[in-house]
């Protein structure tokens, strides 16, 4: 019998988040997403151009977007519609879209169960092996490649932690398309199609919904484990055939992650390194550079952003002793006067380094 893994706390509590970058930040993680709305509403419209978008890098409205191939799996559209939509979406524009595929035919999802990874998984594998740099699968729609004839939440979700099971090894991003049920809820997720075993299984949703089908507007609800929770307005623009932003309700970090890197790297070009407790790494920062942040939001900040520090050429390591932990900032580089760390990346000037300046002077 294999004995079960474990991790204590403390040593999960001393070890850095490496976390893997957005597909699209604060909206796409890795990982397996549904995108659901009501038939015709403009999902797939909104699939498509996420695909244009991430396959070319530019940003998805106001998020910045982390480029790479695409899969799209067209499974109720023919070559003809799919030529017609792109050429309607992207007119004249120059971009090299040679990175975006698109198939109109795919196995369906089998697995051990069912007659083994000889299905859809053994296609995406194959096209992952042939395309290693493939970060986005969009899969229109979810029932095109399901099997079982039963409805329920053990079938949803089975079905479902395949595709997520996939995504994770691969460390990418599996969009399902889904519809969603006519009874009205004031809760998006419950309006999925399907039991809860959907949204369940899914590491994010993303809920299109138009208050009637005349109108223009709709709102895309995005839940997640990796995201926040927002609400953007969106405006399906009938020239260019986009949902464009019209709001996001999210409010912003009070403490964005950049910041805290901004200030601790203009602070550690002059003190090389730092070992102490998130408290006195707080205290010297307010000191040195005029910012106060709480010990235990520094503390999370520097776990999220120590794969960063290490770009600049800093380690970061948490340690505990008899009576404390300790916060441990390393310079594995040589740091010279135009901020360039031997092996790392330059610091620019910037807000941080003026405040540092001022409270020095």
């Amino acid at each position: 019998m294999t004995n079960l893994k474990t991790i204590d706390a403390e040593t999960l509590l001393s070890q850095p988040m490496r976390q893997p970058p957005f597909l699209v930040d604060g909206l796409l993680a890795p990982g397996l997403y549904i995108l659901a709305g009501a038939p015709k509403v403009g999902k797939s419209w909104l699939a498509l151009w996420l695909c244009t978008r991430i396959a070319s890098g530019k940003p998805v409205w106001k998020f910045a977007v982390r480029s790479s191939t695409v899969l799209y799996l067209c499974l109720e559209d023919n070559r003809q519609r799919i030529q017609n939509r792109l050429s309607e979406m992207v007119g004249g524009e120059p971009d090299d879209f040679s990175s975006l595929h698109f198939s109109t035919e795919a196995q369906m999802l089998t697995g051990p169960d069912r007659g083994g990874d000889t299905g859809l998984l053994r296609q995406l594998f194959e096209f992952t092996e042939r395309h290693p740099d493939t970060r986005l699968i969009i899969i229109d729609t979810l029932q095109k490649v399901r099997t079982a004839a039963d409805v329920s939440y053990g079938c949803d979700y089975n079905d479902l932690s395949l595709l997520k099971s996939f995504a994770d090894q691969h460390h990418l991003t599996v969009l399902v398309i889904h519809h969603l049920r006519k009874m009205k809820d004031d809760d998006p997720l419950n309006r999925i199609s399907g039991t809860t075993g959907i949204a369940g299984a899914a590491d994010g949703t993303l809920v299109l919904i138009r208050s009637k089908r005349s109108e223009s507007g709709a709102v895309l609800h995005c839940t997640g484990r990796d995201t926040q929770t927002r609400e953007l307005a969106l405006e399906f623009n009938q020239d260019g055939r986009v949902w464009e932003l019209r709001s996001d309700s999210a409010v912003d970090d009070p403490v964005p992650s950049e910041e805290v890197l901004e200030h601790l790297l203009v602070w550690l070009r002059e003190a090389g390194s730092f070992s102490g407790t998130a408290e006195e790494l707080s205290a010297t920062l307010r000191q040195r550079c005029g910012v106060l942040y709480p010990g235990n939001v520094l503390t999370r900040k520097m776990r999220s952003c120590a794969e960063e520090l290490e770009r600049y050429g800093f380690v970061c390591r948490f340690r505990r002793t008899h009576d404390r932990r300790l916060i441990e900032l390393e310079c594995v580089g040589r740091v010279g006067d135009d901020g360039i760390f031997a092996g790392g990346e330059n610091i620019d000037a910037t807000v941080a380094e003026r405040n540092f300046k001022a409270a020095s002077a």
